[in-house]
């Protein structure tokens, strides 16, 4: 009998990673449809759908919904409208050069410059052709190389509420160690939380049953201390709040991190973002003030391009914050959004536009209103729906 999915077969097989050849492996098929989309469809439907049963029982629309939910998709209809032209949107060419280049990993990849800048410019064309990401992502996520220099150098933060996350629990499932887990964890705890989605802090647990003394890097700690101030205060605990921040500052000031990375402040970047978030300026300038006298400035370093702008744009919020307006209309004077290191750029640009919006004087105004439906416009795109709250505020000062 023909199946009448074949084109839904075939963009589960590819998600998956492997072909299904035998009716033993739609149980595979199930566990991994159940890790990544938390939704369970039993080895027989799945069976059934693959045509190893053939009783005349039809599966249903909900599980052809999961089944493209699995698959990037919004639903089953989403999926009809758009599979085949993604394929005919990829260029074999293009993901064969891809498969090449991460294949080909130089031993010195970690100092090598231009190593990272095509990385870079790799990462750029994925990002964006969501269809080349689609047909690749599952070489990434097993490929070593680019478990590091695709998902760990540039993790898509612009689009972790939007789709990104699907490649990153890809990662996840296949890199196991504790850094990889809490970095990617970290960052599916973001995704959520900022598109106000109540499932974000069923992440916490993961992330905080790693233990500090096994992460080696100031990023990812950054971000389990962050996932857990956020957490905290959109849940309104004050008490594990407080204690969060605490340990943060603590955290920040350890000597171990002013060593191997003196050339940018990774730890104190997370962390000064995150209380601006919140609204703690204080907090968010005493990482701030360590960024600027324990750090060096390169700006030849590899790494460093884009996030140093991003550092300054995070000053100049805090000062707004602060209540320091001229000193904060003189940084983002001479801060160009363009600059901003591209894998968060329109993150920062909205929080950019909401501090920059205040400074307008007649809300009625062309100037405000455009800018408005810029701000509405980036957070429809990204679904970081956790600034609606501070746009909103912004109406009800009028």
């Amino acid at each position: 009998m023909k199946n009448n999915y074949i084109d839904l077969v075939e963009c589960v097989q590819k998600t998956l990673g492997s072909r299904i050849l035998y009716s033993k492996d739609c149980i595979l098929l199930s566990d991994d449809i159940y890790y990544k989309i938390q939704v369970r469809i039993s080895a027989q439907t799945l069976r059934r759908f693959m045509n190893f049963i053939v009783d005349g029982v039809k599966i249903s629309n909900t599980s052809l919904n999961y089944l493209s939910v699995y698959c990037g998709y919004e639903n089953y209809q989403d999926f009809l409208e758009l599979y085949i032209r993604n394929n005919n949107n990829v260029d074999s060419k293009e993901i064969k050069f891809i498969k090449l280049f991460f294949s080909i990993n130089p031993k010195s990849s970690e100092t090598d410059e231009n190593y990272h800048n095509a990385s870079k410019n790799i990462a750029k064309l994925l990002f964006s052709n969501e269809d080349l990401l689609n047909s690749t992502s599952t070489f990434l996520s097993k490929n070593k190389a680019a478990q590091i220099f695709f998902f760990e150098r540039f993790p898509f933060i612009d689009a972790i509420s939007s789709g990104y996350s699907m490649h990153l629990t890809k990662y996840i499932k296949e890199k196991k160690n504790f850094e990889a887990q809490l970095f990617g964890n970290s960052l599916l705890y973001l995704g959520l939380a900022l598109s106000d989605n109540s499932q974000s802090s069923l992440f916490l647990n993961k992330i905080n049953a790693i233990p500090d003394n096994l992460i080696f890097h100031p990023f990812p700690l950054a971000r389990k201390y962050a996932s857990n101030i956020l957490d905290n205060y959109l849940t309104n605990n004050s008490v594990e709040l407080e204690k969060w921040i605490l340990l943060s500052i603590n955290e920040a000031s350890n000597d171990r991190w002013k060593k191997e990375f003196i050339y940018f402040p990774f730890f104190q970047f997370i962390l000064a973002d995150i209380f601006n978030l919140i609204e703690r300026p204080i907090e968010s300038e005493i990482m701030l003030q360590i960024c600027e006298l324990d750090y060096k400035r390169l700006p030849g370093f590899s790494l460093d391009e884009g996030y140093i702008e991003a550092l300054d744009l995070i000053k100049a919020i805090n000062l707004f914050q602060l209540g320091k307006l001229n000193d904060a209309k003189r940084i983002l004077k001479r801060n160009k959004s363009k600059d901003i290191v591209f894998i968060m750029h329109d993150y920062f640009l909205i929080q950019r536009l909401l501090v920059e919006i205040n400074f307008i004087q007649s809300k009625e105004s062309t100037k405000y209103k455009k800018m408005y439906a810029e701000i509405i416009h980036l957070i429809n795109k990204t679904k970081f729906y956790f600034f609606n709250n501070k746009l909103n505020n912004l109406r009800v000062n009028e």
